[in-house]
């Protein structure tokens, strides 16, 4: 078989805000990880690394603000047609294009390219997605696979953007995809790709920060959410694989700040995730690293001795699941309750954690929602000691929610993605207004004050 190179692209975001908390193509890392065992030659183009050091020389990139985030380089852009109404400048984040188009064209000089990769997250992104392939199309005249969320999420309209699509969450069935639609002859394996391999974080010249996963899944079945149905089964990253992963990418970028973004990391805590926070102390990563939980843990799973592990390892950001409060707490899946938010609290503060380290989500613009819910919530985080953030509802194409308000209704199922942004809705959709929500803001900010107190 000819040796194969293939480019993986993490391609731009367009929207009218974006923020880089701790944004990773984790997937695409292990679809480099899985095809560089199968014997094929990667390369790794993310545009949305704001820690490139080949950026400062084609535009201004903003500063970190703390622990490795930040605001994104951007480049204002004409607002796609269904967002012409939104009185908001509409914009470009990440690589500059003619940063993007000067290293397609190396690579074309080059001449050793057979394909090209494209990953995908947020449906509402899409139209980043589509530029991204359009340029590469224009300077490498290479095949495309375009996979990830949005396209396995809306595979119609992904196919026109004209490249090949990959609609599997599960990348063994990677080497099948190439051979039958790029003609490849690639060998099987029977590799794991998430139990034996790494995201190949070694393909980037600087990070800022490191992204992990160490279980796939989620046993819960929440409305507004379709994680669960990403995965058959949970899956746990062995031990000591995360570990390593930790130390070795951590000393190989000097980087301090190490994120886990798991769905539901602790589901199996005792077999599994307490295990990983001991080995972090035990190994004295806890002195020299600083580590997030950025994705919502499940408040009514957290105990005092795996609390009092996080504090000990060093945890810097903790981020609670907490939603609403009301009946919608139960009728959007009965993950969390007031009562199991507030014990959490309670058993952080004892640990030693205070609000500059938790904080709660609390969703806005929920179906049926209430802004007494909203501020209920609020009054809730505040009066525990945690701080809070409010999360704009998106409707999520296929979960359950999303199919009752298309029966209700409420949506007609039609709607291109760009306008489903959370940032979009208020501005047309029939449940809160956007001054309602500004409002729910300009509470919150009110009451953050009261956490100094604590």
């Amino acid at each position: 078989m000819k040796n194969r190179k293939i480019l993986l692209v993490n391609p731009w975001i367009e929207d009218f805000a974006a923020y880089d908390y701790w944004l990773k193509p984790v997937g695409l890392l292990y679809v480099a990880s899985l095809l560089k065992h199968l014997g094929v030659e990667v390369e790794l183009l993310d545009l949305m690394n704001r820690h490139n050091l080949e950026l400062r020389a084609y535009t201004k990139v903003p500063s970190d603000k703390y622990y490795g985030t930040g605001k994104f380089p951007y480049t204002e852009i004409k607002k796609p047609d269904a967002l012409i109404f939104i009185p908001r400048r509409y914009k470009r984040y990440g690589m500059p294009e003619a940063l993007f188009r000067d290293k397609l064209r190396k690579i074309r000089e080059d001449g050793n390219i057979d394909a090209a990769f494209v990953t995908s997250t947020l449906t509402y992104w899409y139209p980043g997605y589509f530029d991204t392939i359009r340029i590469i199309k224009e300077e490498l005249g290479v095949p495309i696979v375009f996979g990830g969320f949005f396209v396995r999420n809306q595979p119609r309209l992904a196919m026109k953007s004209g490249a090949h699509i990959f609609t599997k969450t599960d990348l063994s069935y990677l080497p099948t995809y190439l051979n039958n639609v790029l003609g490849w002859e690639l060998p099987s394996t029977n590799v794991d790709w998430f139990l034996d391999l790494s995201p190949a974080y070694e393909l980037y010249d600087n990070i800022g920060y490191l992204v992990l996963i160490t279980t796939l899944g989620c046993p819960y079945n929440c409305t507004y959410c379709i994680a669960h149905r990403n995965w058959e089964r949970m899956k746990f990253k062995p031990v000591e694989k995360v570990i390593e992963e930790i130390e070795r990418f951590s000393q190989m970028y000097q980087i301090k700040d190490i994120v886990f973004f798991d769905d539901a990391i602790l589901i199996n805590a005792q077999n599994h995730f307490k295990i990983i926070l001991k080995e972090i102390i035990a190994r004295g990563l806890n002195r020299k690293l600083r580590f997030h939980l950025p994705n919502g843990i499940h408040a009514k799973l957290l105990t005092q001795e795996i609390s009092d592990l996080l504090y000990e390892a060093n945890f810097k950001t903790i981020k609670l699941g907490y939603e609403t409060t009301g009946k919608l707490q139960q009728t959007t899946g009965g993950k969390v309750r007031d009562e199991d938010l507030i014990k959490a609290a309670e058993i952080l503060r004892k640990s030693g954690f205070t609000h500059r380290e938790v904080s709660a989500y609390i969703m806005v613009n929920l179906p049926e929602q209430k802004e007494e819910d909203v501020k209920s919530a609020i009054d809730v985080c505040a009066s525990v000691g945690i701080d809070f953030s409010l999360n704009e509802f998106t409707p999520i194409i296929g979960t359950d929610m999303w199919i009752d308000l298309v029966n209700k209704g409420s949506l007609s199922g039609l709607e291109d993605p760009v306008t489903l942004n959370n940032s979009i809705l208020p501005y047309w959709w029939k449940n809160m207004s956007f001054n309602q929500v500004q409002n729910l803001k300009e509470y919150a900010r009110i009451k953050k004050r009261t956490l100094e107190a604590y």
